[in-house]
C-alpha cells in the first residue's frame, strides 16, 4: 500500500483544485454520480479525510488548494510521452491493468485500448470518459513519479498533435473577429496597418487574455484586415452559452480596440476602424465577415455583429447594447443574416481603462497634478486657453461626438476623483446625443460620488437629489435595463448610510435636518430597484442586484427593530443579528432554488445543503469570471464574495468559510495593488469611490478580525475540539458587511457589530 503522503498528492494529482473537483461533478455528471463517494470513500478509508463525507473531501483540497501556476510541462511534451512513462519497461496490456485497479479504486470507468490508441494520434479531451482516462493517469503519474508534479489540469495543456498547435484542432466553432481599416477620404498607409497589428498584441497582453487569444494567432486578411479567433467550450455548434467566454474576451478586445484607434495619432475623421465579429464554424467566418464589410457601414462605433453573434451576445450578458442596424440587407452582398451593431457599452464598471488615457500627457493623474489646473482651464474656457497638450483633449477635439471616446475620457477623470471635470466631457455628448443611457448613468454616478464628498446636508442632499432627476430622466426616456436599476438601488442605499452617517455622528451638527424614517424611506427604494433589477435581468436574479438585495432586506428589519416606541426613551433589546440574517438569506435563497424549500440545517442533512451552497456559488462565480473586467469594480466585488460567503452562509461559520473567505479577501488585496500605481480608485457600494489605500486597509481590518479569534493552526482542523466550536460560535455573530459600513462612520451604527 503507497504511504499517506503518496496518497494525497494522488488525489491532489486528480483534483489541484476545488475548483476542477466542482467542475468534475458538475460537468461529467454522468460518471461524477458515482465516481465522487468512491473518491470519498478511497480517502476517508486511507485516512486521508476524517470522516466520509463530501464536505470534508472539499476541506482537504482547499488546505493544499495552492496551485503553483508557474510549473509548465516541459516543451514538446505529447500524450504518447506520458504513456511511455508510465509503462516504462510494461506491455501496454500489463499498463491497462495497472490503471484498471486505480479506476475501481476510484468507482472510474474501465480503461478503453482504443481510446488510448486514438489519444497517441490526436489529443481530443472533448467527452467525460476521456476526462475521466486523464484523471486516472494524473493519479497513476503522482503514484509512480511523486516529483514531477504533472497534475490533472496540467495534462489538459498537453498539445493535439506533436506539432504543438496553438488552436484546438478538435473545436471547428468558436467567435472570430476582423478588424478592417476603411479610408472614407485619406488612404490607409502602411504605418496605420503596422499601428493596428501591434496594438491588438498589445491589448490581448493588458486585458490578460493571453491563454484564451493567443497573440501570436493574428491572422493578416488582405491588405489592411486581421482575424482573431476564440474557440467556444466543447459542445453542439449552435449553442449560444457555450460562445460565453470567448464572446466576452473577443467584445473586451472590441471595446479597447475601437477607443485607442480614435486616440491614436494615425486616426482621423476620414479613417475608419470597422469590426465584425462572427459566430459559429471557423470555415465560414472569412467569407461572411468579407460578404458584410462590402455593405455600407455607418455605425457611430464601427462594431458589427452577424445574427448569430448576437443571440450570443445575449444569452453571454455582454454589458453594451446593440441595435439592427439592418434587416436582411440585399442578397448582393451574399448574407442573408441581420446585421447589428453596438450602440454604447456599459463600460463605467464592465470593461477595463484605456490605457494610454492613464498617461499624464493624456489626463492629469490627480487634482494635486501640477498640471490638474491648465487641464481644467483648456477643459472648461478653450477659447481662452489656446493651445492645448493634453491628448485626450486633442482627441476630443477630432471626434466631439464620440460617445465611446467622451465616456471613456469621463470614466478615468472619474475614477481619479475629478467629478466636475468628468460631467463637462459628458455634457459635450449630451449636447449631440441627449438620451446616451451611458452618458446619463455615469452623470448620476458622479452627483452620487459628489454628495458623499460634502459635509454639509444641505449640500449633499442636492446633490443626491440630482443624481436621483437623472436616474428619473434615465427610466422617462432610456428603458432602463437590469444594471441600471442596480445603479438606482446603490444610489438610494449610499444615500441612507450618508443619512445614517449624519444621524448617529459624534459632533451631529445636522441631525435637525435628517429625519428618523429617512434611512428607511432610502433602503425601501433600494430594495424596490435592486427588485426590479433581477425581475429584468433574464435569468431573473442578477448578481449584483441580489446580494444588495439581501443586504438591504437585513438592513431594514434591523433598523426597524431598533426604533423606540413613540414616548420610550428606554433602549430596545439586543437583536439577534445573526437570526435576521440567517431568516432573510434562507427565505431568499429558497425563492431562488439555491437552497432546497424545507427546513435547511435542521433535520434535512445539514451538512449537504450546505456543501449544495457552497457548490451553487461557486458555479456562479465562474460562470461570470470574465463579465467583469474594470479594475476599480474587480477589488470590491472580489470583496463581497468573501462578505457574502461570511454573512449568508446556512448555519454557523466553520474552518471551511474561514479558509475562503480568507482566500477571498487575499484575492482581493492583490487586485487593489494592481490599481495603486495608476491612482484608479475603487468602487463601493457605500460611497461610490474610494482610494486604493483607504480600501487596503479595509481589507487588512477584515483579515484581522477573523484572526483575532482563530490562527491558521485552528482553521485545519475540522469542528472537533470544544475551543474550536466556542471561536466558530464567536464568529458566527459578526457580519462583515455591518462592519464594513461602519468604517466610514465616527461611530458604529450598528448596534455594535
Amino acid at each position: 500500500m503507497p504511504d499517506n503522503n503518496i496518497i494525497i498528492k494522488s488525489l491532489l494529482n486528480v483534483f489541484p483544485c476545488v475548483a476542477s473537483f466542482y467542475d468534475f461533478k458538475e460537468n461529467d455528471q454522468e460518471i461524477s454520480r458515482r465516481a465522487i463517494p468512491g473518491i470519498i470513500k478511497y480517502a476517508f478509508n486511507h485516512s486521508v479525510i476524517e470522516t466520509n463525507s463530501e464536505a470534508a473531501f472539499v476541506a482537504f483540497l482547499e488546505k493544499y488548494d495552492k496551485a503553483d501556476t508557474s510549473h509548465k510541462l516541459p516543451a514538446g511534451l505529447t500524450f504518447s510521452d506520458i504513456m511511455d512513462t508510465l509503462s516504462g519497461n510494461l506491455s501496454v496490456n500489463a499498463l491497462i491493468a495497472q490503471l484498471e485497479v486505480t479506476a475501481r479504486e476510484l468507482s472510474l470507468p474501465e480503461i478503453q485500448a482504443p481510446m488510448i490508441t486514438r489519444l497517441k494520434k490526436r489529443f481530443v479531451i472533448n467527452t467525460p470518459k476521456k476526462r475521466a482516462l486523464l484523471r486516472i493517469l494524473a493519479f497513476k503519474l503522482a503514484q509512480k513519479y511523486p516529483d514531477l508534479k504533472w497534475h490533472y489540469d496540467l495534462l489538459l495543456q498537453l498539445p493535439v498533435s506533436p506539432e504543438n498547435q496553438i488552436e484546438p484542432a478538435h473545436e471547428t466553432a468558436g467567435v472570430t473577429i476582423t478588424f478592417h481599416l476603411q479610408g472614407q477620404g485619406e488612404i490607409i498607409a502602411p504605418s496605420d496597418v503596422a499601428w493596428l497589428k501591434h496594438e491588438l498584441s498589445e491589448c490581448i497582453e493588458y486585458l490578460r487574455l493571453e491563454n484564451h487569444i493567443h497573440k501570436k494567432i493574428i491572422e493578416t486578411i488582405g491588405a489592411t484586415s486581421f482575424n482573431l479567433r476564440a474557440p467556444k467550450k466543447p459542445g453542439p455548434q449552435n449553442e449560444p452559452r457555450l460562445y460565453n467566454e470567448a464572446f466576452r474576451n473577443v467584445m473586451a478586445i472590441a471595446h479597447q480596440m475601437s477607443v485607442r484607434w480614435l486616440l491614436s495619432e494615425y486616426s482621423s475623421p476620414q479613417k475608419k476602424l470597422i469590426i465584425v465579429v462572427h459566430s459559429g464554424l471557423l470555415t465560414e467566418a472569412n467569407p461572411t465577415i468579407q460578404r458584410i464589410l462590402e455593405f455600407r457601414l455607418t455605425a457611430e462605433s464601427g462594431i458589427y455583429l452577424t445574427d448569430f453573434a448576437h443571440l450570443c451576445a445575449l444569452y453571454t450578458y455582454v454589458k453594451a447594447n446593440f441595435e439592427l442596424y439592418a434587416q436582411y440587407p440585399p442578397r448582393a452582398t451574399g448574407y442573408s443574416g441581420d446585421i447589428w451593431s453596438v450602440n454604447y457599452f456599459l463600460s463605467y464598471s464592465y470593461y477595463d481603462y484605456i490605457p494610454c488615457l492613464l498617461k499624464e500627457k493624456m489626463l492629469p493623474r490627480s487634482i494635486e497634478d501640477p498640471s490638474y489646473k491648465d487641464f481644467k482651464r483648456a477643459l472648461h474656457f478653450p477659447e481662452y486657453n489656446g493651445h492645448s497638450s493634453f491628448g485626450a483633449l486633442k482627441a476630443m477635439q477630432r471626434f466631439p461626438k464620440s460617445a465611446l471616446l467622451l465616456t471613456e475620457i469621463a470614466k478615468v477623470l472619474r475614477t481619479r476623483r475629478m467629478p466636475f471635470e468628468a460631467d463637462v466631457v459628458l455634457a459635450n455628448l449630451l449636447l449631440s446625443s441627449p438620451r446616451n443611457l451611458a452618458a446619463r448613468l455615469m452623470r448620476m454616478l458622479i452627483y452620487s460620488n459628489i454628495a458623499q464628498t460634502q459635509s454639509d446636508f444641505l449640500s449633499a442632499n442636492l446633490a443626491f437629489e440630482r443624481a436621483e432627476a437623472e436616474g428619473d430622466f434615465i427610466v422617462r426616456y432610456c428603458e432602463p435595463e437590469s444594471d441600471i436599476w442596480y445603479e438606482i438601488g446603490a444610489l438610494h442605499f449610499s444615500r441612507a448610510m450618508k443619512y445614517l452617517k449624519l444621524l448617529r455622528d459624534k459632533y451631529p451638527a445636522f441631525q435637525a435636518e435628517v429625519k428618523q424614517a429617512d434611512p428607511l424611506d432610502q433602503l425601501g427604494k433600494a430594495k424596490e430597484a435592486f427588485l426590479k433589477s433581477m425581475t429584468i435581468s433574464p435569468c431573473g436574479k442578477a448578481l449584483n442586484s441580489l446580494y444588495m438585495f439581501i443586504y438591504t432586506l437585513c438592513l431594514i428589519e434591523l433598523l426597524s427593530a431598533e426604533e423606540k416606541p413613540a414616548g420610550k426613551k428606554t433602549k430596545t433589546l439586543p437583536i439577534d443579528i445573526q437570526g435576521v440574517f440567517r431568516s432573510i438569506c434562507t427565505r431568499v435563497f429558497c425563492s431562488i432554488g439555491w437552497l432546497n424549500d424545507e427546513a435547511p440545517m435542521t433535520d434535512n442533512n445539514p451538512e449537504n445543503t450546505f456543501q449544495d451552497y457552497l457548490f451553487t456559488i461557486n458555479l456562479v462565480i465562474a460562470r461570470n469570471d470574465n463579465l467583469l473586467l474594470c479594475r476599480s469594480y474587480i477589488p470590491f466585488i472580489k470583496y463581497v464574495i468573501a462578505l457574502f460567503l461570511w454573512d449568508f452562509t446556512p448555519g454557523g461559520i466553520t474552518p471551511q468559510i474561514c479558509r475562503m473567505t480568507l482566500e477571498w479577501l487575499e484575492i482581493a488585496r492583490k487586485e487593489t495593488e494592481k490599481i495603486v500605481e495608476d491612482n484608479i480608485s475603487v468602487y463601493h457600494v457605500a460611497t461610490g469611490n474610494i482610494s486604493a489605500d483607504e480600501f487596503l486597509l479595509h481589507i487588512r481590518d477584515t483579515i484581522d478580525i477573523i484572526h483575532q479569534h482563530v490562527t491558521d493552526d485552528d482553521l485545519k482542523q475540522e469542528n472537533d475540539s470544544p475551543l474550536l466550536r466556542t471561536k466558530l460560535q464567536k464568529l458566527s455573530n459578526i457580519k462583515l458587511m455591518l462592519l464594513e459600513l461602519d468604517r466610514f462612520h465616527t461611530e458604529s451604527i450598528f448596534f455594535g457589530a
